[in-house]
């Protein structure tokens, strides 16, 4: 269905447990692995994202990997007790297992995306964000990398002047040289392997914070292909064009594409926990907004050259607190399509000048 309507890749997020059920998602190996197959039957690439935690991560929270279901990769204590080269050479081999059994299923992959929100840490190598425990996990200092990242918070990144600065300095080239070692276990699989991460919709707000992020990871080795992020817009408000004066400006800074990995715009009022209902200038929170949203974007993207991709949040999840995002209305046993569902096919299609006639 979602190809008739545009579709172009399988999308997988993939942590490091074979199974691994958080909530009502499941992003175990196991289930990633079936992704693959699938991608393969229905002949289209497999975009996979190698989260780089044992369950689940992403801004609120980036819990370490568990390799316990590999035995080809021992460790020398705790994840959090090893120093960044240990945890490099654990990845490398990590990213060579799994890019031997993704592509083993017969799958083409167009790009291998990295940890998942990533701008305040992954694989465990993260400061005190949001949630510092679950039902699975709770934070552990990564000391043996650097004790001063356990001693921060993303609080207090969020009031510090030299924010950046501190990140560049504590933080980031270890994050850069984990990624790195991903990418180089899965280039001894995929020689041509294409590489993205993704920063979350906050370091929107942060323009400086995310152009030296990306310098930061090039200056570490992680040679990227997509500069990625999340955008959801109704979390601040603001305007269409404030986001593309932003990807813009990435786009010319670096020579790359952005691609916005998590996009979300809600056709209702958002609940808690994500009462994200301040809406773009232009955009009220209806059917028809969420439709123009997503097809006025697709275009500019496209048309300026400065978007790789879109790729909606979850357009399936069609009840739970995420529903008002999601392409769909629930009508009893039935999940209606709403117009979004095309906008992305429209904003392509604004593009191709309509035809004028036929020739004789």
């Amino acid at each position: 269905m979602f190809m008739a309507h545009g579709g172009n890749e399988v999308f997988t997020r993939i942590a490091t447990r074979r199974q691994a059920n958080d909530v009502d998602a499941q992003h175990g190996f196991k289930e990633g692995l079936e992704k693959a197959a699938l991608a393969r039957k229905l002949g289209i690439p497999l975009n996979p994202e190698l989260g780089l935690w044992a369950v689940y991560g992403d801004i609120s929270h980036q819990p370490g990997p568990d390799f316990s279901d590999y035995p080809q990769i021992s460790l020398p204590g705790p994840w959090s007790s090893l120093s960044i080269t240990e945890m490099t050479k654990a990845m490398r081999e990590y990213g060579a297992q799994v890019a031997k059994q993704i592509l083993g299923k017969g799958a083409e992959v167009n790009v291998w995306d990295l940890g998942n929100e990533v701008e305040f840490g992954v694989a465990g190598v993260a400061v005190r964000s949001f949630t510092e425990s679950t039902a699975y996990w709770s934070y552990s200092a990564p000391d043996a990398v650097d004790p001063e990242i356990g001693r921060m918070t993303a609080y207090q990144l969020f009031t510090m002047p030299d924010r950046t600065a501190w990140l560049q300095q504590h933080l980031w080239p270890h994050m850069g040289a984990i990624f790195a070692a991903v990418a180089a276990g899965i280039k001894s699989i995929d020689p041509h392997a294409r590489f993205s991460t993704h920063t979350s919709t906050v370091a929107l707000l942060f323009p400086d914070l995310l152009t030296q992020f990306w310098q930061s990871m090039n200056d570490a080795g992680f040679d990227i292909d997509e500069l990625g992020v999340s955008y959801y817009p109704t979390s601040s408000g603001g305007s269409l064009a404030s986001f593309q004066a932003t990807a813009t400006a990435l786009k010319e800074k670096y020579g790359k594409k952005v691609f916005v990995a998590e996009c979300g715009y809600p056709s209702g009022t958002m609940e808690a926990p994500f009462a994200w209902n301040s809406p773009l200038l232009g955009y009220p929170q209806d059917q028809d907004g969420e439709y123009r949203f997503y097809r006025d974007l697709t275009a500019w993207g496209a048309s300026t050259g400065v978007l790789s991709g879109v790729r909606p949040w979850a357009p399936d999840y069609a009840i739970g607190g995420w529903q008002p995002m999601n392409f769909f209305t629930p009508e009893g046993n039935v999940a209606a399509a709403e117009p979004a569902l095309n906008a992305i096919r429209d904003g392509l299609a604004s593009l191709i000048p309509p035809l004028l006639g036929s020739p004789g």
